[in-house]
């Protein structure tokens, strides 16, 4: 967060790139410790989560049962990853059977997502364990909160 600071400091014109790291009020809202607004106008965030109606009905429902029982805005960007997470973990040593408490066959069973439907949309693992999803947002900040500005594709994929 200094180095956002001081750059703007010294650059005050200067745009700022942030990654997925600095996607949390923690960064973003002043009230929370986060950057000052002078400072987000010129920030740019990247993030593997888009906006909430680029998900399928399960990922907004996700979002709604959020809100409904947390109150306020959306959660911090990879809260829906790690629900996603323990989803698929869990799907994985249900798909091991009997071996569910095999850690090998677990993870056997991971690599062997296939066209998952998910609260993320639906996805496979790759042989070297990433998913196939490929969209990323790009956020603004505006009142310290990250407000999504576009979707970009990650470079190589489709």
């Amino acid at each position: 967060m200094q180095l956002f600071k001081d750059l703007h400091a010294a650059l005050p014109n200067a745009k700022l790139y942030g990654p997925d790291g600095v996607a949390e009020a923690s960064f973003t809202n002043p009230k929370k410790g986060g950057i000052p607004a002078e400072v987000a106008k010129n920030t740019t965030v990247t993030v593997a989560t888009l906006s909430v109606d680029k998900y399928p009905e399960e990922g907004q429902k996700f979002f709604q049962e959020y809100k409904t029982k947390y109150g306020g805005g959306n959660p911090d960007p990879y809260a829906i990853y790690g629900y996603e997470a323990m989803a698929a973990t869990l799907d994985a040593i249900k798909r091991a059977g009997d071996k569910g408490n095999d850690r090998q066959a677990v993870i056997d069973s991971m690599f062997q997502t296939k066209d998952r439907n998910s609260v993320l949309g639906t996805y496979s693992i790759t042989p070297d364990g990433d998913t196939t999803l490929t969209d990323y947002g790009i956020y603004k900040i505006k009142d310290g909160e990250l407000s999504f500005d576009r979707t970009v594709q990650a470079a190589g994929a489709g």
